[in-house]
């Protein structure tokens, strides 16, 4: 049998080499999990996993255009005693206070949509600050009330822009499922767009101001309430506090 004899000089050697070897790939391996993770993508919250799958679902609407339909909206939404989610533009506010104050004394929650509908990628920091921060001055000084929930103008939105809303103390909300009623979509295109493909934590897309949502509205929530599920707002259906963000835009609580 033979024997491999190695020196003291020579063992320490090895032990460097082994040494080094295990650290780089100690490093490597970091690398790697900081690469992976600077590629994450920060998204808004589309869905919510609700606690026990429980069948709740919210209704926003967006307001940018005009406000000729908003009673008859907000006396729908009445008739079916439910709450909805109106996410508002700065400039909208600044031409319809009185719509604004209708809706909040209606007890629907107030969200911010921009200042001015930017496209909120195309902007610097100072002005992504700017959108979403102006247009909580309008909705405060007339409801009194600060919102804590952004949605992006026409949905664009990057890392930077979730990031900002995120660092201004705001939940940044997208949808599920779109009715594009901004498309002139009818009230049988809209039911065929929402109904059939309904799930729990659902967040739902209306527009004011467009050719049939307000005809739409009492079809749609009457079939969603006899499929068993149950309106809250986008603030309530959400998980306030740690959260966490799937791949999928849904959102799990922490």
């Amino acid at each position: 049998m033979r024997y491999i004899i190695i020196k003291r000089s020579g063992l320490y050697t090895l032990m460097l080499v082994a040494g080094i070897i295990i650290l780089l790939s100690v490093l490597g391996v970091r690398k790697i999990a900081v690469d992976v993770a600077s590629q994450i993508r920060h998204l808004p919250i589309y869905s919510v996993e609700t606690p026990n799958q429980e069948q709740k679902l919210a209704l926003g609407i967006n307001c940018a255009w005009g406000n000729e339909d908003i009673p008859q909206i907000l006396d729908t939404l009445d008739s079916y005693q439910i709450k909805a989610t109106f996410f508002l533009v700065g400039d909208w506010c600044k031409k319809f206070p009185e719509s604004v104050a209708l809706i909040a004394n209606k007890g629907h929650e107030i969200a911010n949509h921009s200042d001015t509908h930017a496209d909120m990628p195309s902007l610097n920091k100072q002005h992504m600050i700017d959108e979403i921060e102006n247009c909580s001055k309008k909705i405060e000084q007339i409801t009194g009330k600060k919102p804590n929930l952004f949605r992006c103008p026409s949905g664009a939105y990057n890392d930077e822009v979730i990031q900002t809303a995120v660092e201004l103390g705001y939940y940044p909300i997208q949808w599920s499922l779109d009715s594009l009623d901004w498309k002139g979509k009818t009230v049988a295109e809209m039911k065929e767009r929402i109904i059939p493909k309904l799930t729990y934590g659902d967040i739902l897309l209306f527009h004011n101001d467009t050719d049939y949502t307000a005809q739409a509205l009492p079809e749609i929530i009457r079939e969603i309430q006899q499929k068993g599920y149950e309106f809250v707002t986008v603030g309530e259906l959400i998980h306030q506090g740690d959260y966490r963000v799937d791949p999928t835009g849904r959102q799990h609580k922490q």
